[in-house]
């Protein structure tokens, strides 16, 4: 009895010694890991929790630039945006901008994502590198350079509609046109990064449903719609949740195009924020509409990604 108990008693000392010793490994790894993170936990809450840290403190202010004795004005200048009519009218833009340059961007650049994953296509790398010079390029010089393009009189647009026997279009200057724009030029540019998502998307699909698919007599249509599509939608929905969140606080492109002109036709949230704290030196109200646009991102956000179902589990 004596020799059994002790041999009972030893090998449950050696279980507790082994998860001892588990434990301490793993905080060990959990501390390495933690090191290792820390430089860009440090980044992240320089460029990015300090600064909305501090556009808070800021809209709890009046934040008058022209006023050197500051005054707290506590949730007055939230109070504020929910009368401001110009606000709803500059966060509906930023929707109808974002939305619209999205859906053309996604529309073309799978089209194209479709046409570069082809085989037979010949100098598919020369196309992919062409097709990716848009993005490089800084927006503020993009929007320069489209503006100078869209010209009324001298545009090189408005010279081949000349040319083609259509009549020219002010697109700086009319009202209609100020606003579609800047969303084409916005969608030009990130076209292509819907195509590099989309083709790393397309190249990494399994060949096993297409041979089954193909086995059971379907169509290229068919294959798209039953198999390219539902193993895609992961993809998509993350790279339109990415353009989304990008596209609706653009500012530099409508800032080079247009101005937010002619009147406000082209005025979206973001240049109503700039004009607030740069133009009209309120920075109280203008951190708080930048703190109302950062949670209303954030709200759709966590709307579109329970409504499509996008769960951790589609990737398995």
């Amino acid at each position: 009895m004596s020799a059994s108990r002790g041999s009972g008693s030893g090998a449950q000392a050696k279980d507790h010694f082994s998860r001892v010793q588990r434990a301490v490994v793993f905080f060990r790894g959990r501390q390495r890991a933690i090191l290792f993170l820390l430089p860009s936990f440090a980044v992240f809450a320089a460029v990015a929790v300090y600064p909305t840290i501090r556009a808070f403190i800021m809209s709890l202010f009046k934040g008058d630039l022209t006023n050197p004795r500051d005054q707290f004005v506590g949730l007055a200048n939230y109070l504020n945006i929910f009368r401001d009519i110009r606000f709803y009218a500059g966060l509906g833009r930023s929707l109808y901008f974002s939305l619209a340059s999205v859906a053309i961007s996604f529309v073309i650049g799978f089209a194209i994502a479709l046409l570069l994953k082809n085989p037979k296509i010949r100098a598919r790398s020369f196309f992919r590198t062409m097709f990716l010079i848009p993005m490089i390029l800084s927006p503020l010089v993009t929007g320069m350079a489209f503006r100078f393009m869209y010209d009324f009189d001298y545009g090189v647009i408005n010279y081949f509609l000349t040319l083609l026997g259509l009549r020219k279009i002010a697109f700086v200057g009319e009202s209609a046109w100020a606003l579609t724009s800047v969303i084409l030029v916005d969608a030009w540019q990130w076209t292509p990064f819907m195509i590099l998502v989309l083709l790393a998307g397309l190249e990494s699909l399994p060949e096993e449903p297409y041979e089954a698919a193909r086995i059971d007599g379907a169509s290229r249509w068919g294959e798209f719609l039953y198999v390219t599509l539902p193993l895609m939608k992961p993809i998509i929905l993350i790279s339109l949740l990415m353009r989304f969140v990008d596209a609706f606080k653009e500012f530099d492109k409508v800032y080079a195009i247009t101005g937010g002109g002619p009147g406000l036709s082209s005025e979206t949230l973001s240049m109503y924020i700039w004009k607030t704290g740069f133009q009209w030196f309120k920075m109280g109200p203008a951190a708080a509409m930048s703190i109302v646009m950062l949670y209303f991102v954030v709200f759709v956000t966590s709307l579109y990604i329970r409504g499509v179902g996008l769960a951790r589990d589609q990737f398995d």
